[in-house]
């Protein structure tokens, strides 16, 4: 019996739900699919990207799927389809449906851009630069400040001094802040540091956001507090409070995005570190590195990393692959490494370009090539 292709996308099991699912293939996978809920931890999505037709019995058998899946507080997503097929699933409340692959994978490597805003309308003061209370999820210090950013007035651009975007408003402003220096929160006690906010505790005057930080990742990094601590002390200033609030000096914005790179280093196995964020991280100590010779380091190690994206594809999401062609032919170039470059141009040009969310990230890639 041939069984339906699969490969782990974030945290869930994905599986090709082929040309059409109907009673047919309900049938021919019902038992494996039973098994594999009982085999994995993970949970579950289905990607339609091919299917032109599901019928009354899949709906019924996805629901099955879904009660199991619940019992152990596991998802069930779907993504990709025709409008009938996306139709027909967005219909049961309990299902998460998706338009495109990108949108499905944008939710589980990145905070997801709703909670976002729901963050930045709590958020207190005026402005499009605002603060937030939080709570350190390692150490439970309670006076972690992080920053937030109106994403209507601040929008990611590509500039020329720079190889990953950056946040500029969309027209000219004198007080514009460069976000990148503010968007790393540190806690000034552990010096735990992450771009990800909902893996702090925030605090608001309504009420609290609970870290989600998973107690796997908690442990692994409350192991490592001794070594953060060490090289954060290296650092003149950074056992003040105030070190890491506003301004940020160079050396703070340095050091924060050093304590970030440290973080992801620890949180996963060697298998499945996030070298994507890493290699932003070693973009971004370029950036504020004080020496040139940490600037060279840093754009190695960067490099070193994006090939390890390349060779590990499908342990990343299309957007974060897509990011990750553009990266290196930016840095291939300016290191005048031209025939490399037009290779991997040619290669993301050919995979990408029926991808609607990749075509800024193709403009960017021709843009470069040519200049």
């Amino acid at each position: 019996m041939g069984l339906l292709s699969k490969q782990v996308r974030g945290h869930y099991l994905c599986y090709d739900a082929g040309r059409e699912f109907t009673s047919a293939q309900v049938l021919k996978y019902k038992l494996f699919l039973m098994d594999e809920i009982k085999d994995s931890k993970l949970d579950m999505a289905f990607d339609m990207r091919q299917t032109e037709r599901i019928d009354g019995t899949a709906i019924v058998f996805f629901k099955n799927l879904y009660e199991q899946l619940n019992k152990g507080g596991r998802k069930i997503a779907f993504f990709g389809g025709t409008p009938e097929v996306q139709e027909q699933l967005s219909g049961v409340s309990h299902f998460l449906v998706y338009a495109t692959i990108v949108e499905f994978e944008r939710d589980f490597h990145e905070i997801n851009p709703e909670l976002n805003r729901t963050f930045f309308r709590l958020s207190e003061g005026r402005g499009h630069f605002r603060t937030l209370k939080m709570i350190c999820p390692l150490c439970s210090f309670d006076n972690v400040t992080g920053f937030i950013i109106d994403d209507n007035y601040y929008k990611l651009k590509w500039s020329e001094n720079e190889i990953v975007p950056i946040y500029e408003p969309d027209e000219p402003d004198p007080n514009a802040i460069d976000f990148s220096c503010y968007q790393v929160a540190v806690c000034p006690k552990c010096y735990y540091a992450s771009t990800r906010l909902d893996w702090f505790t925030i605090v608001f005057p309504e009420g609290r956001y609970e870290s989600n930080l998973t107690p796997e990742n908690r442990a692994k990094l409350s192991n490592t507090t001794p070594l953060r601590r060490s090289l954060a002390m290296s650092y003149n200033g950074a056992t003040e409070e105030s070190f890491f609030r506003v301004p940020r000096e160079k050396s703070a914005a340095y050091l924060s995005w050093l304590l970030n790179e440290f973080n992801l280093k620890h949180m996963g196995e060697q298998r499945t570190t996030d070298g994507f964020d890493i290699v932003v991280s070693n973009f971004m100590m370029c950036k504020f590195a004080l020496k040139e010779v940490d600037v060279d380091n840093h754009m190695y190690t960067a490099l070193a990393w994006l090939y390890g994206i390349m060779d590990n594809r499908a342990n990343y999401s299309t957007l974060r692959l897509a990011k990750t062609f553009v990266y290196l032919i930016s840095v291939l170039l300016s290191q005048d490494k031209s025939s490399e470059a037009r290779k991997f141009y040619r290669e993301f040009e050919n995979e990408y370009k029926d991808i609607s969310d990749c075509k800024y990230l193709i403009n960017r890639a021709q843009h470069l090539m040519l200049n």
